[in-house]
């Protein structure tokens, strides 16, 4: 990924990868209504919701344990609480208020939520969050592979350009593509934070951007940071 002026390059994703059909709670929700399994009132908390919420259907592994602990490591310091275990395959962290558990079979489940809507966009956001640790079922891999190209199944030759004036955020992606290319001249200490900023920004951008779309070059340069150095340890 290659960050000229104005403009950023990316891999052309072949359609039925994970890149390109993204998991956006609203989108499953059109295709099955399931998606949101239960809501019912708190028993912890009088007056908020706890709900349910199925990325895919079934009780077969959906997230790559590893990768969703180093997405959550890497966005740590947005936590007020969290715990990873990749032996288990359970998450379990505190956000915006939320109690949020992530468990490999692609279920999720949100405590203290004021309404269904909050529901819903607490949903998207983690969604976005776990996006990169998701299996594609073309490759079998974590989205994160497909980003980086490694998994040898999901990109097309072409890449696409794509102007830097129509992302919002944009300038998360210049700064984490800044940090990058610093980290690779500087020394290790240095190095290592520089690649941790970038490999942050990347993913808040992925989080924060309001299309899958518009998401999809934070994961390629979130891929790209993850491969210039050590992965984040828990």
């Amino acid at each position: 990924m290659s960050l000229p002026s104005g403009e950023i390059f990316v891999p052309r994703f072949r359609g039925e990868c994970l890149l390109s059909r993204g998991t956006e709670v609203r989108d499953l929700l059109r295709l099955r209504e399931e998606t949101v399994l239960y809501v019912q009132p708190c028993t912890s908390e009088r007056g908020k919701l706890m709900a349910d919420i199925e990325l895919r259907s079934g009780d077969t592994e959906c997230i790559d344990s590893k990768t969703l602990c180093a997405l959550l490591e890497i966005h740590r310091r947005r936590f007020s609480e969290l715990k990873c275990s990749r032996n288990l395959g359970v998450a379990k962290l505190m956000w915006k208020g939320r109690e949020i558990s992530i468990f490999k079979n692609g279920k999720i489940k949100i405590q203290r939520a004021l309404n269904r809507e909050e529901i819903i966009r607490v949903a998207n956001s983690v969604a976005r969050l776990i996006w990169g640790a998701e299996l594609c079922e073309v490759c079998g891999q974590p989205a994160l592979n497909c980003a980086s190209g490694a998994c040898g199944k999901c990109t097309q030759e072409e890449r696409v350009s794509i102007e830097l004036d129509e992302l919002p955020n944009a300038e998360l992606l210049q700064q984490s593509q800044i940090n990058l290319q610093r980290a690779r001249k500087a020394a290790p200490e240095e190095s290592e934070r520089l690649l941790n900023m970038a490999r942050y920004q990347a993913l808040f951008f992925a989080i924060e951007a309001p299309r899958k779309e518009d998401a999809v070059p934070g994961l390629v340069l979130l891929a790209e940071a993850l491969q210039s150095g050590v992965p984040p340890k828990r």
